[in-house]
């Protein structure tokens, strides 16, 4: 299971706060591939495909973004492929912390992203 670099940063929860960002990355051609916005302090999850330059381009603009690790679970797209690989974590005293998803229309597999303490040794769980 691959490990990829996620930006984490905290915008005002107000109109706008989402887009600039967003057009902040979309100015420098770099695309958000998965994407988790919630909570009252509107934490932005992302994943990128250029997470460095994601972070410096963020910086620049003011932010105070972050990179952290995640684990990136492909899974088939049925029912009980989350619960399967939730309860094997789950064996092991491997807390999710939280979790993303996305299955484009058609695909066979889900892409599930899940913060976890250690996403190296859940990768190796989980493969």
């Amino acid at each position: 299971m691959p490990i990829a670099q996620q930006l984490t940063l905290t915008v005002p929860n107000r109109p706008g706060a989402l887009a600039r960002v967003c057009e902040t990355l979309a100015a420098r051609k770099i695309n958000i591939v998965g994407l988790d916005c919630s909570g009252p302090q509107r934490q932005i999850r992302m994943l990128v495909n250029k997470p460095a330059q994601a972070r410096r381009v963020l910086e620049k603009a003011g932010q105070r973004p972050r990179l952290e690790p995640v684990l990136v679970v492909r899974a088939p797209d049925q029912p009980g492929a989350l619960a399967r690989i939730a309860r094997k974590l789950a064996a092991r005293k491997i807390n999710i912390n939280y979790a993303y998803a996305t299955v484009p229309s058609g695909a066979r597999r889900a892409s599930i992203v899940l913060g976890v303490a250690n996403p190296g040794r859940a990768a190796r769980l989980v493969g």
